[in-house]
Formats: structure tokens, sequence, C-alpha cells
């Protein structure tokens, strides 16, 4: 259920316009209770074929539209009190020449260290803002294809997670911070119809030890049929498919998960026991011409059972006729 260090670089594209390839890091930095998202991707059948996100946040901002002010600040950067965020996003009319092993995407460069084992991420916004890490991953990429439910044809045709540590520093508004924190990495390709994904729930959910003994990247994925799980859970070092993902959580007034309670049920017939209380950061984020889809991305400390608190991440995205009213009712 892993794939191979040739997975790692570009695919072919098909001739659907809506086809895609991405990758994305996140971490929860628990120490200075900072989160942070970096994407890039590209589209070879679109006007606009590559782009770029980068977002580093601490404290809530529930205002989904709060990227778009962010970047627009001077700076690409809000503050209020000791919460802050940045964000950067660019899109682009070239297609990126380079392959994943080596790519730079408007000021965001990626290179491959070893093959399924380390990146180096660069980044300058070219107004002083910039940051060096190394990222070592701590799991092999878990094969969505391989997974014990099929990953739905309108989300892609294939994609891989895998937990990470990543280090180095951080510039942001003239200050150096020093990172030493984990996440999960995502590589996905193949057609991303935003149109039928709007329409449903995705949540997300991700957790690991330093050492790597456990870690898990879930996804429960709407779909018209119902939901589905994808994803998968590492115990000892042994990977397995998620098969059940059960969840629960309440919403404040904003729609903001938290008091998260889940049961894991992988394909190996072990069950994880996890709960989440209020996230220490998030952002909110609008997808969609019409901001149609909607939610929040955080990262908190989750409880697994038999382990302990480990660093985590989340996000829970709806669509539109989902309100923030009805999900702090409960209705959802």
């Amino acid at each position: 259920m892993v794939l191979q260090a040739i997975d790692e670089l570009r695919h072919t594209p098909s001739d659907d316009p809506l086809w895609r390839e991405s990758l994305y890091w996140n971490f929860n930095d628990v120490e200075r209770r900072l989160g942070a998202w970096i994407y890039l991707w590209v589209l070879p059948g679109q006007a606009m074929p590559s782009g770029i996100i980068v977002s580093f946040y601490r404290g809530g901002w529930p205002d989904s539209a709060i990227y778009t002010k962010a970047m627009a600040a001077p700076g690409h950067r809000l503050q209020q009190g000791d919460s802050w965020i940045y964000c950067f996003q660019k899109n682009g009319t070239q297609l990126p020449a380079g392959d994943f092993d080596d790519i730079e995407i408007h000021g965001l460069r990626l290179r491959r260290l070893d093959p399924l084992s380390r990146y180096a991420l660069s980044f300058d916004d070219g107004a002083g803002n910039a940051f060096e890490f190394e990222s070592r991953f701590l799991t092999p990429p878990f094969d969505y294809a391989d997974g014990y439910n099929a990953v739905p044809p309108w989300l892609s045709t294939n994609r891989y997670h895998r937990s990470h540590l990543i280090s180095g520093e951080l510039r942001i508004a003239g200050e150096r911070l020093r990172i030493d924190a984990s996440g999960d990495s995502d590589h996905s390709w193949g057609t991303r119809d935003w149109s039928i994904m709007g329409k449903n729930l995705f949540k997300m959910w991700s957790f690991q030890t330093a050492d790597g003994t456990l870690a898990a990247s879930l996804i429960d994925q709407g779909t018209s049929e119902g939901s589905v799980a994808l994803g998968y859970t590492s115990v000892g070092g042994k990977m397995a498919s998620a098969r059940v993902v059960k969840s629960s959580a309440r919403y404040d007034v904003n729609g903001v998960q938290s008091q998260i309670e889940m049961i894991v049920e992988d394909d190996c017939g072990r069950v994880l026991r996890v709960t989440c209380g209020a996230l220490h950061s998030y952002i909110g984020w609008r997808v969609g011409a019409q901001g149609e889809f909607w939610g929040y991305e955080g990262v908190g400390t989750f409880h697994i059972e038999g382990v302990g608190d480990v660093p985590g991440a989340t996000s829970y995205f709806w669509p539109s006729w989902v309100t923030p009213a009805a999900l702090h009712s409960g209705l959802y």
C-alpha cells in the first residue's frame, strides 16, 4: 500500500481541463501556537496553469475571507493582539517546466533531497517574508488507490499522504522564528471537479507522534451516496487503510469545529479512539467563484486513547447550504 519514488514526480495529464496536480504540507507548532499551510498546484488545461498558497496563522481567524484581507495587507500580514495571520497567494499564466524533484512556482521552491525521505522547501515573497525548511517523512506515502474505499473520481485519480517532521527558519514581519514541528503532506493528481466536491462535506484529520510510532491521515469524504472513509493509520510502523471513520463535533457561532470525538477502524481490525478539544489556531477559507464551499483548517492537540496527547491538524469544509447557524444548533 505504498507508492514508489517516481510518484513523487509529476504525472502525465489527461485531456480533461479539470485535471490538476498538487502538493501540500501542513504543520502544527504547538510551542508557538502556530499553524501552517503550504500548497502548490499545476493545471495544464487552464489559462492560469499554476499557483501557490503560503499561509501561517496564530490564534483564531473566523472570517472566511480573512486570507484575502491578509493578502491585501502590508506585508501580507494582519495582527490582532497576540494573534496574527500571514497569507500569500499567486496564480500564474505559465506552466512551470521543472519536475517535483526541483521546481519553483512564484517564489516557492521544492527540492527533493532523498527520494521518499526528505524535501527542502524555501520561499521568498519579495516583501521580506521567507522561509527555509527541511521536511523529513515519518511514514511511506500511503496509496489511496489501494485503500479500503475507492477515491471518488471527481476528487482525484489518485493521491497519497504521509506524516513528516519539519524544521528550519521562518521570517515574517522582521521576526525570525525557529520551527520544529510535525504535520501532514499530500500529493494528488487527476480530475478535481469543484462543482461536485462543493456539494459535499469534506473533513480531514491528521496527527502523529514525533518518533513516527503512531501516525494517521484521514478523510471523511461526502458523496451523493453518503460518505466514505479515506486515508491510513500507522501503528508501530505498520500501515493500514481506514475502513470506517465516525466523528462528532461541536461548532461555535461561526461554524468552527471543536470538541471532536472520533472512532477510526482500519482494515487490520485496529481501532483508534481520538478526541480534540478547542483548536489553538485556525483559519477560515472559501473555495469557488461564489465562495460556495467554506470551512476552517486548524491545529490543536489530539488525545489518542492508550497513547496520549499528540499534535494534529483538521479541516472541515461544507457546501453553501450548510450554515454556521445550522452547525451551531447541532443540525449536522
